[in-house]
């Protein structure tokens, strides 16, 4: 069964509807982003998962691949996402 496969695409989807959803709103929302941050972790831990449950299909390792390939771009084009994300939860505590 690929169960952790499609969880971990699913969550990589979310991730992603959340940056963008970020780029649509007018300012800029901590909480979208670090929601989509967590998103894309659980969604890295369920694809290592599958692959070391050995799951079917070649899903796991999109979603593997996609997650760097997509952290890349958001380093490239908005670099000082991930300093706002550790500012803001410094600020919290």
């Amino acid at each position: 069964m690929k169960k952790f496969s499609v969880f971990s695409i699913t969550l990589m989807t979310f991730g992603m509807l959340l940056f963008g959803l970020n780029r649509i709103i007018d300012s800029y929302s901590e909480p979208i982003i670090l929601l989509g941050y967590i998103s894309f972790l659980i969604g890295v831990v369920l694809s290592i998962i599958a692959i070391a449950r050995r799951e079917d299909g070649r899903l796991k390792f999109i979603s593997l691949i996609s997650f760097f390939v997509v952290l890349f771009f958001i380093t490239w084009f908005e670099s000082f996402q991930v300093l706002r994300i550790i500012t803001w939860l410094k600020n919290i505590y």
